[in-house]
């Protein structure tokens, strides 16, 4: 399981180790619905965890295993928090891209990479540092445009969280190909 190194005070909570972010989340099993037979029927597989400091839960109920869909709904918790928790506040004249940033040229990177939703969130505070200028957001990440809306793209509640923002922002939607 993820272990990195953190300061609870100081650490957003995508950030955290497993054990960290699970000491502020409840917990609960319960029986999944839909196809698979009468072992998913039976069991407490479905999993729900919920961010007790915000709210935010996230669900897995896609395996028969309850191991499996308690990694599954970890990590969509972690890109929950990370999109729809407030914006962190980024001064673009003094911001420098993180050091491990350089490790993903055009931001290409699974959705499974412990670092993904760390790069959703700086993602999204830029933006909102940036007033939601697509292009110059690119420019400070030292991306092309369309690397940064394919990245924007590929992950569809990631997309639909921007449009919506710009939308209430009396700005026209992202647009791909």
């Amino acid at each position: 399981m993820r272990q990195p190194p953190d300061d609870v005070s100081t650490t957003a909570p995508w950030e955290l180790s497993d054990d960290k972010l699970l000491a502020q989340c409840r917990f609960e099993a319960f029986v999944g619905s839909g196809p698979g037979g009468q072992k998913r029927q039976k069991t407490n597989a479905a999993v729900r965890y919920t961010h007790l400091p915000t709210g935010i839960h996230a669900v897995a109920a896609d395996s028969r295993s309850q191991r499996e869909n308690r990694i599954h709904a970890l990590r969509n918790l972690r890109h929950k928090l990370a999109i729809e928790m407030p914006r962190r506040d980024i001064d673009p004249l003094t911001f420098q891209p993180p050091p491990w940033l350089a490790q993903y040229p055009r931001l290409h990177m699974s959705p499974k990479n412990l670092l993904y939703p760390s790069a959703v969130a700086l993602v999204l505070d830029l933006l909102k540092a940036m007033h939601w200028s697509v292009p110059r957001t690119a420019v400070m990440l030292g991306l092309t445009t369309t690397a940064l809306v394919r990245f924007l793209h590929d992950d569809p509640h990631l997309w639909e969280h921007v449009n919506r923002t710009l939308a209430g922002l009396g700005i026209g939607p992202l647009r791909w190909r």
